[in-house]
């Protein structure tokens, strides 16, 4: 049979010009005929070496014995790493096979041997540092492709022998033949020209093989080779110090040792059998009377050998139940990178049993203890968290020397110490470092980690499935185990996901209350529809229809977290604080005393209170009896229902709907549940309007010209811009006007609320001249407005030193608002229950929206100095 080369073109030229040649190439077999005529020059084959020898005679049993003698006597193209007798002595004396002689040693065994120190290519030591990926990688690998067959030994385990999941319970009573990988074991090279390349320090090489090196030295896994690059006609031979004896993958090693037993559990959750129907054919062919079947011990990961796996068919499991990748995988590569097999292996740091108790009873993990009891009882779907923080697709990366600057897939800190290292294996796979620390994800110490732990608890009066939903479906998560940030996250247990008032079908005819709610069938979350009575303030108590679209309650959700996280505290003594969305809550007491209203919750007259408060090292995470609700009434509709707004309303509203002027729009871009702010843009804003009295002021004053004429007793005091016949002078009054209801609208909400206050604030009035002003303010830049306040008061300095209050007499202040962005309007919906025309009511979306805090003020705002004031005609 012919064997595929990597460079085949040369191989007859460098097979007969002389094996010298190929330090400067990477060679491997074309095929292992026998030729004709051979060069005198050329040595013995590596058989007949190993014969004359005279101190090889182990390894000439075991070549004999398994058959071997012929194809290690011709040309070919092979690579040995071989012991002395000596050293087979000293193996005798003390190995984990516990075998004594020669004699003593199984058929499986003999061939792991043999085929484990063999490579099916000739390679000078120092080129096995090379490979090909496309082009010639020098100095880049530290792995080869062993010649041991995965069915030179195929285990029959007893099923008390199995890991303890439901996965393994067909066989628990029986006995299955399992292989723990299906691909081909890997050897290790530590070969200076590729610890050069990698920038692995002789102290990285040192803590990780337990031995000191020298330069030029070359090591397969920690042994030393004593003599290296024998020349034979078909290959090289090397000499170990030690006999070779193949490790177990790192899965393999951790399940086996006695003092890991709490982290091999917990991984050993994630492996199931999986049939190997090529393997069992193979084998049937080598053993006829074989008639049984063959499994391989896979683990869920996303790198695999076949690629991800989730399980066999009919029991697979989410995404986020997969570790990064088999820790079983002999022949691992991290192929998510395009790396090759040869270039690198993996690392798991794994703690052993002294440290995970350590830190179940006396650490940061005792959370999982308060809340689980025992690592047994933790759920499946909290641990991936945990296992893939102490899983590194990166050997090269995981190095001593590199240590301090290893971060996990979420780019959070790893904080390994050498210190922490008690123990270190190389496997065929990759290095287990056995450590005396645990290394919990931020997960289990973040605001999130009450979510994600009551989600999978097994009370019914604190889950939060539908949360812990919703921040896996809008990838909440990493901002929320953010450590460089602080947080109050408000998190609604799923008894208390009801009632909540649909900003979209609040704008329509036909008003729908939703509750949300976990469907554990198909792992995802579903809404019932309620109607809603807006005079009444009552939910219906018949359901009307279910919603399982997934993308319409995933935005509805997202809207809903935003609003339910407020970057800093709520405890520093305010009654007001913003959240991540932009929306105002309003907040009274502290701890499990608290209570919380959104805007619509003020409009309903209801209190949210924290029932759970929990300390986490980036905030506090509140569980709370109601669902937040934020504003469903605009700046426009506030202003158009307050009969103590209208001078203002009234001049906001007057400008023509194509007007460029105009303040409140309703189309593309700014579909709302009625008209938009048109400048708001995805902020927080405060709106002061001044009474009717100070409207009327600013209009006789010459401040601005109303739209229209303002008559009394039959005298027309101030021709109004809809009377005015200049168009000119039209444009300069309605361009004025604009200018002048601009400057009481502020970035930023400003809230009376208890804490002294002093800043400037930008207005959305830009100044267009280089007239000196009270604040300075700088042409081309907007105009500001200063805001001070003791707590309960707030007083604004306008840019010509003109002081404004905020009229607290009539109780409009602090009102909260929110202009949403749809992406139509609501009337061009079905309604809920799918009446009327149009879209589909679950095709609906919440794009964005702008919040804004309406208060009173006793005077108008003005940016201009030297006024005239209007006499009467």
């Amino acid at each position: 049979m012919k064997k595929k080369s990597t460079n085949s073109k040369f191989r007859k030229y460098i097979l007969w010009t002389g094996l010298w040649v190929i330090s400067f190439f990477v060679v491997s077999c074309v095929d292992n005929e026998m030729q004709d005529t051979e060069p005198e020059w050329l040595g013995a084959s590596i058989f007949d070496y190993l014969v004359t020898s005279g101190n090889f005679t182990n390894y000439v049993k075991l070549i004999e014995e398994l058959d071997y003698k012929e194809v290690l006597s011709k040309t070919g193209s092979k690579t040995l790493f071989v012991a002395t007798d000596s050293a087979f002595n000293e193996f005798y004396k003390n190995n984990t096979w516990g075998v004594t002689r020669y004699e003593e040693l199984t058929l499986a065994q003999k061939k792991l041997i043999l085929n484990f120190g063999m490579i099916n290519d000739a390679y000078l030591v120092e080129m096995l540092s090379n490979y090909y990926n496309g082009g010639l990688a020098e100095g880049a690998a530290m792995r080869k492709q062993s010649a041991v067959s995965v069915v030179d030994s195929v285990p029959l385990v007893n099923g008390n022998e199995l890991p303890e999941t439901k996965y393994w319970d067909y066989y628990r009573d029986k006995q299955i033949y399992l292989l723990k990988d299906n691909t081909l074991r890997t050897i290790i090279f530590f070969t200076q020209k590729h610890l050069d390349q990698a920038q692995v320090t002789d102290d990285d090489f040192e803590l990780v093989t337990g031995l000191s090196r020298k330069a030029k030295d070359a090591h397969v896994f920690g042994v030393k080779i004593l003599k290296r690059d024998i020349t034979c006609k078909n290959g090289y031979l090397n000499i170990l110090e030690s006999v070779l004896v193949p490790p177990s993958n790192m899965a393999e090693y951790v399940t086996s040792k006695n003092n890991m037993t709490l982290f091999s559990r917990l991984l050993e959750r994630f492996s199931t059998p999986a049939y190997d129907q090529n393997n069992t054919l193979l084998y049937r062919q080598l053993n006829p009377d074989f008639s049984d079947s063959i499994f391989t011990k896979r683990y869920f990961a996303k790198e695999g050998p076949n690629g991800s796996y989730s399980g066999p068919p009919g029991k697979t499991v989410g995404a986020a139940m997969l570790l990064p990748f088999d820790p079983g995988w002999n022949s691992y590569a991290r192929n998510a990178v395009g790396s090759a097999l040869e270039s690198d292996m993996a690392a798991m740091f794994v703690p052993n049993d002294a440290a995970m108790e350590k830190y179940f009873n006396s650490g940061a993990g005792a959370i999982l203890k308060d809340r689980f009891k025992e690592w047994d009882s933790i759920p499946n779907e909290i641990l991936p968290v945990l296992l893939k923080r102490h899983m590194r697709t990166s050997f090269i990366e995981s190095v001593p020397s590199r240590f301090f600057k290893m971060v996990d897939v979420d780019n959070s800190p790893l904080p390994v110490k050498k210190e922490h290292i008690e123990n270190v294996y190389i496997g065929s796979n990759g290095v287990v470092f056995e450590t005396n620390e645990v290394y919990p994800p931020d997960d289990y110490s973040s605001v999130y980690s009450p979510v994600l732990l009551s989600a999978n608890d097994v009370s019914p009066t604190r889950k939060t499935k539908i949360w812990d939903w919703a921040i896996a479906q809008n990838d909440f998560r990493l901002y929320l185990n953010s450590m460089v940030s602080r947080y109050s996250f408000f998190v609604p247990t799923d008894e208390y996901f009801q009632n909540y008032i649909d900003p979209v079908s609040f704008a329509q005819d036909s008003c729908a209350a939703l509750k949300f709610w976990y469907n554990t069938r198909t792992n995802s979350v579903y809404a019932t529809v309620y109607a809603y009575d807006r005079a009444t303030n009552v939910v219906g108590s018949d359901s009307l229809a279910v919603i399982t679209n997934v993308e319409f309650i995933k935005n509805r959700m997202l809207d809903m977290l935003n609003m339910n996280i407020v970057v800093d505290g709520v405890e520093r003594g305010k009654s007001h604080y913003l959240t991540k969305g932009n929306v105002a809550l309003k907040v009274k007491g502290s701890g499990e005393d608290m209570k919380i209203q959104g805007g619509a919750n003020v409009m309903r007259n209801e209190e949210v209170n924290v029932t759970r408060a929990y300390n986490q090292l980036n905030g506090h995470t509140y569980f709370i009896d109601k669902l937040i609700q934020a504003p469903l009434q605009s700046v426009y509709s506030v202003l158009s229902k307050e009969e103590s707004f209208r001078g203002f309303f009234d001049l906001l509203v007057g400008f023509p709907a194509s007007s460029l002027s105009a303040i409140f729009v309703n189309k593309t871009n700014y579909f709302g549940i009625d008209f938009n702010v048109k400048f708001f843009n995805t902020f927080n804003y405060t709106v002061y309007v001044p009474t009717n009295q100070a409207v009327r002021s600013a209009i006789v004053k010459g401040e601005i010209v109303p739209w229209e004429s303002l008559i009394e007793s039959g005298d027309t005091i101030v021709k109004g811009i809809n009377d005015l016949e200049c168009l000119a002078e039209k444009n300069a009054a309605i361009e004025n006007l604009e200018r002048f209801l601009r400057y009481h609208f502020q970035d930023n909400s400003v809230f009376i609320d208890g804490q002294p206050l002093s800043y400037l604030y930008q207005s959305a009035t830009m100044k267009k001249d280089e007239q000196p002003t009270h604040w300075g303010t700088f042409k081309n830049k907007f105009y500001r407005i200063g805001v001070a306040g003791s707590g309960d008061n707030l007083t604004l300095t306008t840019e010509n030193n003109k002081k404004v209050n905020v009229d607290k007499s009539m109780g409009l202040y602090n009102i909260m608002t929110r202009d949403i962005v749809f992406n139509n309007r609501p009337s061009t919906f079905r309604n809920y229950d799918n009446s009327g025309s149009g879209a589909t009511y679950i095709s609906s979306r919440i794009y964005t929206s702008s919040t804004a805090v309406i208060h009173q003020v006793d005077d108008y705002l003005s940016y201009k100095t030297g006024l005239n004031p209007v006499r009467k005609k």
